[in-house]
């Protein structure tokens, strides 16, 4: 009697859970099959005339140039995942694309070999998959996160060899794109996202010529933006002076002076590699002297110092140019050709595809970005229980079941037939307590943390403040990059959107009024989701997610001559959060004779410091080479620092890792990897990862973000005004209901402000 007493409980929770099961999976794994049927059924087109990336290489997290092989007009749609596994398309106004005469789309893909749907603009359908990490040089693939990707315009000269074995079958370690005509290439700098290092050789003369505007501007953008390139000016200089003008004005000529060739000496080349392999003189361009770095100083046949290979800073990218062609006599059989392009290009040819290491196995992630995500994931109104509690509930709740139905219905009262009773009552009344501790946290700060972008009556905010499971919180960072010689700017935006509630939300990200004084146009504002499956985000790929949630979009729209983007519909289920990033590229409003003066004979600064900006800049500094000048906590707009002599100077290295001279000896503050307390102090790193030992001294790598990391800007001709500013440039709108306004619970906002060093007075 007691053992059938006990049985019929379970048995009833048992048959519960199977009538759920039944009622819905038709719900969920039916009309997945359905629709993935429908799709098969709707192609009319084989996979294969899909064309992916740049030949083929694309990363995930990042866009990737999607274009249908002999077709002149662009897919109308393009149906993915995100890193998430929930499905989005990303849709693309039709009259703005038959207007610009673009065959390409642009897209996200989430994961590796995620499903992909292209629709054409008659409404047939594609069906296929992103292409899994396989050999990039020998197939179709996508390129891991720690593997360089090169695209290269010309002979690789062995690029694409290096870390090739054939006899132990090992595939090469860098990944390298060589397009061989014109309609291989992005039309927007998009495209190019991923993309470690561009190579241009005379190889590449023809194809360079034959790029149209919008590829010429999406590669200058691109370098602009942060991008590196490797450009060899040797004897072909004529060739590519006359087929990519615009990529040599991006090179800092003296005004009135002209692009030459001399006859070069190899002797320093050949010091510089060590060789015991002599060359014959060459013929190379005749580069400018007293600018950029130079890496390589020779001479020429009639004995007159020049520099053989330097690099230039062009925007917030870098340039690194030799006057040689690599390609062709006498370098062309010479041993130690790859050993001098490894030279030149430092590490950026190093694969980094390496396991977890001993200094981060604390955390699941193994990136910085992994550590800013959990960072941005904690919110105060949102409640937490360890795995123990859960464990102590269930077992709480088995302990009172088993006593209750023996002791009490059995013995006491002697009819066990109210077990039937005493069973689902004791089930609704723990799970309406946990429902109830479920609730998220009332937050009497909330009124003052509304979103600007929804003004509200005074009635509805007090009602939001007080209904805090009606709102949404977000945390966020943002951080705005300025070239004052170029004249161009760009700007990053991470939000964490935390719902308490499922929902489906229409966000955007736009410039808020403190943005209106630092631009004089925009070229494009681009909001997408953002995540990335894997040790990066220390996450994993969870399998079926998109039939658990709604599909969204990505809907791509002109505003002011402006490319923008917003998410339509984008799903939240229950006590969840998502990651939403915006990029924006912009003309600054800036002075063009903005500039800094360095010290003759020294490696510190004189003159005067103006803040240019229209909002004020809190706890700023003044970046050069490794030397730091402290500014005023508050540096109004517009106002000028008489002399940076009178500012306080730390070594900016030690100033990264809090690094304190003692009697006699140093300390360090070691860097936490696990630490998700101070988003100020982990933003710092992420903008000067590589300053500070990079993962030598964090433990962590730095490639989803690694175009934050201006580290390679900190040369001796240019400096940085780096601070937060007081107000956000950028606001994250929830274009749908009113009611569901975000509230920003914490937000940083940092400027940086790159500027050239002048030898003169202005």
């Amino acid at each position: 009697m007691i053992q059938s007493n006990m049985i019929r409980p379970w048995g009833l929770l048992l048959c519960i859970g199977c009538l759920c099961s039944f009622l819905v999976a038709p719900r969920f794994g039916v009309a997945q099959d359905t629709a993935s049927r429908a799709d098969k059924t709707n192609s009319t087109a084989p996979a294969n005339e899909v064309i992916i990336g740049i030949n083929g290489l694309f990363r995930v997290g990042c866009w990737t140039g999607i274009r249908l092989d002999g077709e002149q007009t662009a897919p109308a749609r393009v149906e993915t995942e995100d890193g998430d596994g929930v499905s989005v398309s990303y849709v693309h106004d039709p009259a703005v694309q038959d207007k610009n005469g673009s065959a390409w789309t642009y897209a996200i893909p989430g994961s590796e070999a995620a499903p992909l749907i292209v629709q054409r603009t008659d409404g047939t359908k594609i069906v296929t998959r992103f292409p899994p990490i396989g050999a990039p040089s020998r197939e179709s693939s996508q390129v891991p996160l720690g593997m360089p990707w090169i695209v290269s315009f010309g002979d690789p000269l062995g690029v694409h060899q290096i870390g090739e074995n054939q006899i132990l079958k090992r595939d090469a370690s860098v990944a390298v794109s060589q397009p061989t005509a014109a309609d291989q290439l992005p039309d927007s700098v998009m495209g190019y996202d991923g993309v470690d290092l561009i190579m241009v050789g005379a190889g590449g003369a023809e194809l360079l010529a034959a790029l149209s505007s919008a590829q010429q501007q999406a590669v200058v953008d691109w370098v602009q933006s942060g991008g590196r390139v490797v450009l060899m000016l040797g004897g072909s200089l004529p060739e590519l002076e006359s087929a990519a003008p615009w990529l040599l004005d991006l090179l800092p000529l003296p005004s009135g002076a002209q692009w030459s060739v001399v006859e070069l000496d190899p002797s320093a080349i050949e010091t510089f590699t060590s060789t015991q392999n002599p060359l014959t003189p060459f013929v190379g361009a005749k580069l400018p002297k007293g600018v950029g770095e130079v890496i390589i100083t020779g001479r020429t046949t009639r004995r007159v110092s020049t520099p053989i290979a330097a690099e230039y800073i062009a925007g917030l990218g870098k340039m690194t140019v030799i006057a040689a062609d690599l390609h062709a006599e006498p370098f062309v059989d010479w041993p130690q050709r790859l050993d001098l392009v490894l030279s030149l290009t430092g590490s950026v040819l190093q694969s980094d595809d390496t396991p977890f290491t001993n200094t981060n196995r604390s955390t699941a992630y193994d990136d910085l970005a992994g550590q800013m995500r959990s960072t941005l994931d904690q919110f105060d109104s949102q409640r937490r229980f360890g795995f123990s509690l859960v464990s102590l509930i269930l077992l709480g709740l088995i302990a009172l079941i088993g006593p209750l139905d023996y002791f009490l219905v059995n013995r006491l009262l002697g009819k066990p037939l109210l077990g039937w009773l005493t069973f689902p009552l004791m089930v609704i009344a723990i799970s309406v307590l946990l429902v109830l501790q479920a609730r998220s946290v009332p937050d009497a700060a909330t009124t003052g943390s509304l979103n600007p972008t929804n003004p509200t009556n005074p009635t509805k905010q007090a009602k939001l403040a007080g209904s805090s499971t009606s709102t949404l919180h977000s945390n966020r960072f943002e951080i705005v990059d300025i070239d004052s010689a170029s004249g161009r700017g760009k700007m990053f935006t991470w939000n964490t959107i935390y719902s308490h509630d499922a929902r489906q939300l229409d966000l955007a990200v736009t410039a808020s009024p403190a943005f209106e004084g630092m631009s004089k146009s925009i070229d494009s504002n681009l909001t997408f989701p953002f995540g990335f499956p894997g040790r990066s985000f220390g996450a994993i790929q969870v399998s079926g997610e998109s039939a658990r949630l709604p599909g969204y979009e990505v809907l791509f729209r002109p505003q002011a001559n402006a490319l923008t983007s917003q998410l339509d519909a984008v799903p939240f289920a229950p006590r969840s959060s998502k990651s939403i990033a915006s990029q924006m590229r912009f003309v600054a409003n800036v002075d063009e004779d903005l500039s800094m003066r360095r010290r003759s004979g020294s490696e510190l600064l004189e003159g005067s410091l103006r803040n240019p900006f229209s909002v004020d800049v809190l706890n700023g500094m003044l970046i050069y080479r490794n030397w730091l000048y402290l500014l005023p906590t508050r540096f109004p707009a517009g106002t000028e620092i008489e002399s940076v002599d009178s500012l306080r100077q730390k070594n900016f290295r030690w100033q990264l890792s809090r690094q304190k001279a003692l009697e006699s000896s140093t300390e360090t503050e070691s860097w936490d990897p696990s630490s998700t307390a101070n988003l100020e102090r982990l933003t710092e790193m992420m903008m000067f990862h590589d300053v500070v030992g990079a993962e030598r001294y964090t433990g962590l790598r730095h490639e989803v973000l690694s175009f934050l990391d201006l580290s390679d800007v900190l040369t001796s001709e240019r400096c940085i005004l780096i601070g937060k500013l007081a107000r956000p440039v950028t606001q994250i709108r929830n274009q749908g209901e009113q009611d569901d306004s975000i509230h920003v619970d914490e937000t940083l906002s940092l400027i940086r402000l790159v500027m050239p060093i002048n030898a003169k007075r202005r």
